[in-house]
């Protein structure tokens, strides 16, 4: 079988995202399978046009959507399809599409002969993405300029044409497959098909309880813990997100500041850059927190084990849209307990460690709130040693066994099989 995925960006080009990883994780352990899986993406920043990455063909061409306008859009199309179209040329036929990439699946979907079956992994809504990039907090496009509404609309009613010409549509979660409901309707009127879960994996052979300790995360923590006069040992905190507003941080933040009220001892570690930085440095510095939270900025992706395995807790504080949740199971496999908002995809994965009596509290926070966040980290900041070590071993054991990138590749290929 020849694979064709067109991509929204691919791990390890810049700036590249959750769905850049999936891609990246599943094209390269097919491709070890003995199938040849080629890659179409934008490319970003400084890298080839054409290349092999750990036997996944990978060509990219250029396309500049980002705050671009549809007219500005609708210029650089020409030029994009005759790239794309070049690319298609000196690429072995594809027995199978695989749309993963927005921008790229309708214009692949063009270039591509009907006959060719096509699937579609949905990440997420793609007019949805787009109203909270720019800056609604619901989908209610009546509160929208109507520049911003027609964007909207174009994006909505592109996608929902792309998953309409596909023989089988899959999501990494049950929340996913809900929102791609909500968007486009119901399958039935849409000619969509029923999506079906195929949810995310994560490298337990790179994210693992032993995988060192991550400097910036422990110089000065003894010294300032020397301070404080409680004798219990203090919890590090840490969250691995883009700094930008539906991500939760400055929620975060709030919560933690209640945390420091009982248990001074703590430390929060925010990894990831983004639009919000300074704007968070100034909300730690009112709130009073400032020499407790440490803003790591970028890690890079070789440090992240070692982040994951230092942190006492991960903190996902998503406000919306968590179609997945890979950082998540990146901690689980670390051994280190998360707590998380009860939004998307995250929920699912942590519902399967409710019943382990290794775990002594829950995960999941009530509601989106402050105050339910900073609730549930005191719980977790309240545990000593040896009830945080037995939480830890129920998480690797968790991701481990459910959620690895083998079990990923063993349902796309099945789902792959029966289409060719």
């Amino acid at each position: 079988m020849h694979l064709l995925v067109a991509a929204h960006d691919f791990y390890p080009d810049p700036g590249s995202g959750g769905t850049g990883r999936y891609v990246y994780e599943t094209a390269r352990r097919l491709a070890d399978r003995g199938h040849g899986v080629s890659v179409l993406t934008r490319r970003r920043g400084d890298v080839s046009t054409r290349e092999t990455v750990a036997g996944v063909r990978v060509a990219r061409y250029d396309l500049d959507v980002a705050e671009r306008s549809a007219p500005e859009i609708a210029l650089q199309l020409p030029d994009a399809l005759r790239t794309l179209r070049g690319h298609l040329d000196a690429l072995p036929d594809p027995d199978l599409v695989s749309f993963q990439g927005t921008v790229t699946d309708p214009l692949l979907d063009v270039l591509v002969a009907d006959e060719i079956p096509r699937t579609a992994t949905f990440h997420s809504p793609w007019p949805t993405e787009y109203r909270i990039r720019a800056g609604h907090e619901t989908d209610d496009d009546r509160l929208s300029a109507p520049r911003r509404r027609l964007n909207a609309a174009l994006r909505e009613r592109v996608e929902r044409a792309t998953l309409a010409d596909c023989e089988r549509v899959l999501a990494l979660s049950e929340f996913m497959a809900d929102k791609l409901r909500e968007v486009h309707g119901p399958v039935a009127d849409a000619e969509i098909p029923a999506p079906e879960i195929v949810p995310g994996g994560v490298d337990a052979e790179r994210y693992r309880p032993d995988a060192g300790t991550y400097a910036p995360m422990t110089d000065g923590d003894a010294a300032d813990d020397d301070d404080t006069d409680d004798d219990s040992p203090g919890t590090d905190f840490l969250t691995v997100r883009r700094l930008s507003p539906r991500m939760g941080h400055g929620m975060l933040l709030r919560a933690f500041a209640e945390v420091v009220r009982n248990r001074p001892e703590s430390n929060l570690y925010v990894a990831g850059d983004g639009p919000l930085r300074e704007e968070l440095a100034r909300e730690a510095q009112n709130l009073g927190i400032a020499d407790r939270v440490t803003f790591l900025g970028y890690v890079p992706d070789e440090d992240l084990p070692r982040a994951y395995a230092t942190a006492d807790c991960f903190v996902l504080p998503t406000r919306k849209l968590e179609g997945f949740g890979l950082a998540t199971l990146e901690a689980l496999s670390s051994a280190t307990p998360v707590v998380a908002t009860p939004v998307g995809g995250t929920t699912e994965i942590l519902a399967g460690l409710e019943s382990d009596a290794r775990v002594p509290t829950e995960m999941v926070v009530e509601s989106v709130d402050a105050s339910a966040l900073a609730e549930r980290m005191r719980d977790w900041a309240a545990l000593g040693p040896d009830e945080r070590a037995a939480a830890g071993r129920a998480c690797r054991n968790h991701a481990t066994e459910n959620y690895t990138w083998d079990q990923t590749a063993d349902a796309l290929e099945e789902q792959y099989k029966k289409l060719t």
